[in-house]
C-alpha cells in the first residue's frame, strides 16, 4: 500500500457549527480518474479522502493509503473479502461468522465506526442493522483506487467515521471494451470455487468530445466449503489426537433418531446404535462424559460434523455500475454516477431441528406407524435391567461398559418422541438476498474565482431473508410420522422421499427489510488570505441527508392461528408459534426516519513554505435524538528538510445509534445450543451437554437445548451516542531515492460504547442478569433479552508502519518492495461503566464480557481476536511483458486464556500466507495472469478455544488450503 501524500497532515477543518447541510467532501477526483484519452494534462488539484480541500496529490504527507486496483489482483485477490482480511488496519470479523458480507473494520473498533464510501459519497447500510456497507456492493471491474483513511474522520465526515474512512474510488471515464474471466479452485477437492466474469464497455473522447459514457459489470459464484471437504482437518478423532481437549459429543437430533417415552426425555434409545450408527449424517457416540473418570455412558447416534458443518458460506455477487461524464464550457463538470449491486449469501445452517415457536420441540410416534421399533423395519433397542414395558432400563452397549444381560427393550406399545431432521436434504441454509442501488448527479467547476462541487444522492438496500432447501413444516412432518410415510430411524423409501420434498419451504421469504439514503450536498473553496508558505484555503460545506429504514411484517404463511382465528403474534409483533422448522418469520410494518442537517468548515493554512496548519469542525442535528453535535480536529505539518516530514493531528468524533437500534419495532431474534445456566449447571457453561439437570428436570429439558435469545429489544429509547478523541503524531522520510518510509503513532479513547450484553456473558453470570432471562410456567427458558446499551469506555493505542522502495533498474528487469504494518500497543475496554479495564490484544479468549461491551458486539458470534502484529509485505519483478508478485500477509501469536478443559494448548500460533501471481501481456490487447495463494498450503491456527468448535481460528484465516488462480482480459 503507498502512502499518499498530501500536505494537510489529518486535514480537520476549522469553524462552527449549526445546522444545515454538509459533508460530501471528497466529491470527486475526477481529473485524476480519467482513463479515456486526452491531450497531455497539466498536473491537477484533486480531493483525496479526509480532506474538503484540492491539492495536488503529492505535495505533503497525511495517513491516507492508497492501493489501485491493479495491486489487488497482483496479491491474489479474487474478491474484495481478500483485501478486508488482510489489510492490517482492519481486523476481521471472521470468513464465516455472518450473511451480511464481508466488512472493513478499521482499528478493530467494529464496522459501524467505519464509514465505506463509493466516490467519496455514503451508500444506503445494510439494513437490518443499519450500521454499515459490505463491501460486495462495491464494482470490482470499474474500480481504480481504494484511499483508507486511518483514525478519526468525524469532524469531515460525521458519525460512523470513529475508526475511519474508507473510500472506493470508480474510474471517471473508459474508452473502447474489456472482458475478463477468472477461475479459482483449491487444490484439494470438494467446495471452495469461485468462478468471475466481467466486462467494461465505453464510449466518447472526454478531451476532444465533452463527455464519455461507460457501463461494468461483473458476476462472481463462489461455492460453499464443508468441513467434509477438509476430512483431515475436522475429523474429531484427528483433532482429538491434537491435544485440544475436544471431548465426545453428547447425543444430539440426527437424521438417526434418538428417542424417548416423554416429551421431556426424548433421547434414552437408539435403534442404530448397535450396527453404528452408519449412514453419511451420523456418528455413534457414547456420551461427552464418556473418556471422564469415572466415565458416565449415554449411548446413541449424533449428527457427524464433516456432513452438516460448513467452514465457508457460498455466495454469488453482480454488479452494474455506469457513468455518464460531461466536460462543460467554462471547465464544469457533470456527472452521472449509477450502481446497481446485489448478492446473496448462501449461509448454511446445519441440521433444523423444532424449537420454541413450534408447538413442540419433538415430533411423535404411534404404535400403528409402519417405522415404529419392533414392527419388522427398525430393530428393537437392547436394554439391561429391569423391562417392564413401563420403565426405562439402560441402554446395552457392551459387557464390559453395561454388565448384565441385555433384552430387547420392552416397548409396550409406548407413544415415542424424538428430535429429527431430515437427512436426504442435505444441509439446511438460508439464502440472503441482498441489493444495493445508488444512483448520484454532481457538478463542479469554478465561479467568481470559488471552486464548488454539488451533489444529489439517493441509495436504497433491500434485505430479503429466504429459506433454502432443508427447512421443513413441523405439521406435515408429524403428519407423515403419523401415518408412516416418514422413517425418523433411517434412510426414507421412494414415498417418504418424494413426501420429504413436498414439505419443504423452499424459497419462502421469513424476513425483509429496506433502507434508504437521501442527499444534497454543496461545498465551496477558495483562497482567502496570502500567507509566509502560500494561499489560506477556506472550505465550507454542508449537507442535508435523511436516512430512512422500512421493516415488513412477519409473513403469516406459515403462522399458526389461535382459536378464536386470528394469528399467534403477541403484542410486540412476535410471531408466538410457526410451522417452519428452524426459523421464525420476523417484522412488523413500520417506516423508520431520521434527518441530518450538517455543516463543515475547513482551513488550510501553510504558515511557512515548510509548515502547515489545518482545522475544521463538522456540525450535525439529529431530529429524532434532539441533539446537536460538535466535532473540531486540528492538525499541522512540518518539513524540516525536504527528505522529512512531521505531522500531529487531535480530533473528536461520535457515532449516534442507528434508526433501527432507537427505533427498531421488533426484537432481533437469534438461537443457539446452550445449557440453562441455572437449571443444567456446569463448571464450564459456554459447552453445551456438559452440565446436570437440577432436581424435578430432565436434560432434554434443560440441557443442551436450542434456546432464543434477543440482541435487539423494540424501541431503545435510552440508548446515548459514542464518544471519542484521537490522536496522531507521525513522520514521513525519504533518506535516499526511491525510498518512502512512514511511522505513525495513534490513540483512540471511545465513551458510552454502545454494545449487547452477550449471551456468554449471561451464562456465565445467571445471577447478575437474571431478569433478562425470561422463563415459561414451568421453569425453562423461553427466551432471553441480551440488548444494546451503553457499556463503557474503550481505548486503544498502536502505530502503523510502511515503507516503500524500488531498487536501481539492472539489465534483467526492476524490483519494487513494500510493506504496510500495524502494531496494537494495547485494546482496553470496560464490560460496563465504571467498570475494571479489561485487556484484548494478542490472546484469545471465550469470557462474555469480550464479546458484549466490545465494539462488534450484536454483529459476530465471537469475541474480536487483535493480534500485537499485523502486516502485509510485496515484491514485485517486472520485465518487458512479464511481471510477478511474491506477497505475504502475516499476524503474530496468540494466548489462549480458556482452553478447553482436559487441553492444556493455550498457545495459538502466528499465521503466515504467501501468495504468488504472474502477468503477462505479451498477446495483444490480451492480459493472462496465473497465481498460487498459500504457496506453502498453511491451514488456520489450532485453537483449544470453545468459540471454534472445528479447531481452527477461522476468523484471521480460511480452509480452502492451496488455491489456483487463472484470468484473461481482453481488450478492445
Amino acid at each position: 500500500m503507498n502512502p499518499t501524500f498530501v500536505p494537510t497532515p489529518r486535514r480537520a477543518q476549522l469553524a462552527s457549527a449549526v445546522s444545515l447541510a454538509l459533508f460530501q467532501l471528497a466529491a470527486h477526483a475526477q481529473a485524476q480518474n480519467t482513463e479515456a484519452p486526452s491531450s497531455t494534462p497539466a498536473v491537477q488539484a484533486v480531493v483525496v479522502t479526509g480532506s474538503l480541500i484540492r491539492r495536488v496529490d503529492d505535495e505533503g504527507t497525511n495517513p491516507v493509503t492508497t492501493v489501485k486496483a491493479q495491486e489487488l489482483e497482483a496479491r491474489g485477490h479474487t474478491e474484495l473479502k481478500d483485501f478486508v482480511l488482510e489489510q492490517p488496519q482492519s481486523l476481521s470479523l471472521g470468513t464465516n461468522s455472518g450473511a451480511a458480507g464481508p466488512v472493513t473494520n478499521l482499528r478493530g473498533l467494529g464496522p459501524m465506526r467505519t464509514l465505506t464510501l463509493l466516490n467519496g459519497r455514503r451508500l444506503a447500510n445494510e439494513p437490518l442493522q443499519d450500521q454499515y456497507v459490505s463491501v460486495n456492493v462495491i464494482p470490482r471491474m470499474a474500480l481504480e483506487r481504494v484511499e483508507t483513511l486511518n483514525g478519526g474522520g468525524a469532524s469531515i465526515y460525521g458519525a460512523d467515521a470513529i475508526g475511519g474512512v474508507q473510500n472506493y474510488w470508480t474510474k471517471r471515464g473508459y474508452q473502447g471494451g474489456a472482458v475478463k474471466a477468472e477461475y479459482a479452485r483449491p487444490e484439494l477437492s470438494g467446495g471452495g470455487r469461485t468462478k468471475s466474469i466481467s466486462g467494461i464497455f465505453g464510449w466518447g473522447d472526454l478531451s476532444e468530445e465533452g463527455w464519455n459514457a461507460y457501463i461494468a459489470i461483473d458476476h462472481q459464484k463462489k461455492d460453499a466449503l464443508f468441513q467434509g471437504d477438509r476430512p483431515e482437518q475436522h475429523d474429531p478423532a484427528v483433532l482429538r489426537s491434537l491435544g485440544l481437549g475436544i471431548t465426545p459429543d453428547a447425543r444430539n437430533p440426527n437424521p438417526l433418531a434418538n428417542f424417548g417415552f416423554a416429551r421431556n426425555a426424548n433421547s434414552n434409545y437408539n435403534p442404530n446404535f448397535a450396527t453404528g450408527c452408519d449412514s453419511p449424517w451420523s456418528l455413534q457416540t457414547l456420551g461427552n462424559n464418556s473418556l471422564a473418570t469415572p466415565p458416565v455412558y449415554a449411548p446413541g447416534c449424533i449428527r457427524n460434523p464433516l456432513f452438516w458443518n460448513a467452514v465457508t458460506d457460498g455466495s454469488e455477487i453482480t454488479t452494474v455500475a455506469g457513468r455518464v461524464s460531461w466536460n462543460l464550457a467554462g471547465g464544469h463538470k457533470l456527472d452521472l454516477d449509477v450502481l446497481h449491486s446485489a448478492f446473496t449469501v448462501q449461509k448454511f445452517r446445519g441440521m433444523q431441528v423444532p424449537n420454541a415457536t413450534q408447538p413442540f420441540t419433538t415430533y411423535s410416534m404411534p404404535a400403528t406407524s409402519r417405522f415404529y421399533p419392533g414392527k419388522g423395519i427398525t430393530p428393537l433397542p437392547q436394554v439391561v435391567g429391569s423391562n417392564t414395558g413401563a420403565n426405562t432400563p439402560a441402554m446395552f452397549i457392551d459387557p464390559a461398559k453395561t454388565p448384565g444381560t441385555a433384552t430387547p427393550l420392552n416397548m409396550n406399545n409406548r407413544t415415542i418422541y424424538f428430535q429429527w431432521g431430515p437427512g436426504e436434504l442435505g444441509p439446511a441454509y438460508r439464502n440472503d438476498e441482498q441489493g444495493n442501488d445508488r444512483v448520484v448527479l454532481s457538478l463542479e467547476g469554478d465561479v467568481m474565482g470559488w471552486d464548488y462541487r454539488l451533489g444529489a444522492n439517493y441509495g436504497r438496500s433491500k434485505r430479503d431473508t429466504r429459506v433454502g432447501e432443508g427447512y421443513i413444516l413441523y405439521s406435515k412432518a408429524q403428519a407423515g410420522f403419523d401415518q408412516g410415510i416418514l422413517n425418523p430411524f433411517g434412510p426414507q423409501d421412494a414415498a417418504g422421499l418424494a413426501y420429504l420434498r413436498s414439505i419443504q419451504a423452499e424459497d419462502y421469504t421469513y424476513r425483509l427489510n429496506k433502507a434508504f439514503n437521501k442527499s444534497i450536498d454543496a461545498t465551496v473553496t477558495r483562497p482567502v488570505w496570502t500567507l509566509g508558505g502560500g494561499d489560506m484555503v477556506l472550505a465550507v460545506s454542508g449537507e442535508l441527508r435523511e436516512d430512512s429504514a422500512r421493516t415488513h411484517n412477519a409473513p403469516l404463511d406459515f403462522v399458526y392461528k389461535r382459536a378464536d382465528g386470528s394469528y399467534n403474534i403477541d403484542a410486540s409483533g412476535n410471531v408466538v408459534q410457526s410451522d417452519l422448522v428452524g426459523e421464525t418469520p420476523q417484522g412488523v410494518a413500520k417506516k423508520l426516519k431520521r434527518k441530518i442537517s450538517s455543516l463543515m468548515f475547513e482551513v488550510d493554512a501553510p504558515i511557512t513554505k515548510t509548515w502547515l496548519v489545518n482545522g475544521s469542525v463538522r456540525a450535525d442535528r439529529y431530529d429524532d435524538l434532539d441533539q446537536t453535535t460538535v466535532n473540531p480536529a486540528l492538525a499541522t505539518r512540518w518539513a524540516p528538510m525536504q527528505e522529512m516530514v512531521l505531522r500531529a493531528s487531535v480530533s473528536s468524533g461520535f457515532r449516534a445509534p442507528s434508526i433501527m437500534d432507537i427505533q427498531n419495532p421488533t426484537p432481533e431474534v437469534r438461537s443457539q445450543l446452550m445449557d440453562d445456566p441455572v437449571l443444567c449447571r456446569s463448571t464450564r457453561p459456554l459447552e453445551p451437554g456438559t452440565g446436570t439437570p437440577s432436581a424435578g428436570y430432565t436434560a432434554d429439558q434443560v440441557c443442551n437445548v436450542l434456546t432464543n435469545y434477543w440482541t435487539k429489544s423494540p424501541n431503545n429509547s435510552h440508548l446515548k451516542p459514542e464518544k471519542s478523541r484521537g490522536f496522531n503524531i507521525g513522520i514521513g522520510l525519504e533518506p535516499i531515492k526511491n525510498l518512502s518510509l512512514t511511522v505513525d503513532y495513534w490513540g483512540l479513547k471511545l465513551r458510552d460504547v454502545l454494545g449487547a450484553v452477550s449471551i456468554a456473558e449471561i451464562q456465565q453470570n445467571p445471577a447478575k442478569y437474571e431478569s433478562v432471562i425470561n422463563r415459561r410456567a414451568d421453569g425453562t427458558i423461553d427466551y432471553i433479552i441480551a440488548s444494546q446499551a451503553n457499556r463503557g469506555q474503550t481505548r486503544i493505542r498502536g502505530a502503523d508502519f510502511s515503507g516503500s522502495y524500488r531498487f536501481p533498474k539492472t539489465s534483467f528487469g526492476t524490483f519494487d518492495a513494500k510493506l504496510d504494518a500495524t502494531w496494537y500497543h494495547k485494546y482496553e475496554f470496560q464490560s460496563e461503566a465504571g467498570g475494571a479495564w479489561n485487556s484484548n490484544v494478542g490472546i484469545i479468549t471465550n469470557d462474555g464480557r469480550f464479546g458484549s461491551a466490545g465494539p462488534n458486539s450484536g454483529l459476530a458470534g465471537m469475541p474480536q481476536v487483535n493480534p500485537r502484529w499485523k502486516y502485509t509485505a510485496a515484491v514485485t519483478y517486472s520485465t518487458g511483458p512479464w511481471r510477478a508478485t511474491l506477497s505475504q500477509r502475516f499476524n503474530t501469536a496468540l494466548t489462549d486464556l480458556t482452553p478447553r478443559a482436559g487441553s492444556n494448548l493455550t498457545e495459538v500460533e502466528s499465521y503466515s500466507q504467501f501468495n504468488l501471481n504472474v502477468r503477462y501481456t505479451g498477446i495483444k490487447k490480451t492480459t493472462v495472469s496465473l497465481g498460487v495463494n498459500n504457496i506453502t498450503e498453511e491451514w488456520p491456527p489450532l485453537t483449544a478455544n470453545t468459540i471454534y468448535s472445528g479447531g481452527y481460528l477461522t476468523s484471521l484465516a480460511d480452509m480452502m488450503g492451496r488455491v489456483y488462480r487463472m484470468s484473461v482480459e481482453y481488450k478492445f
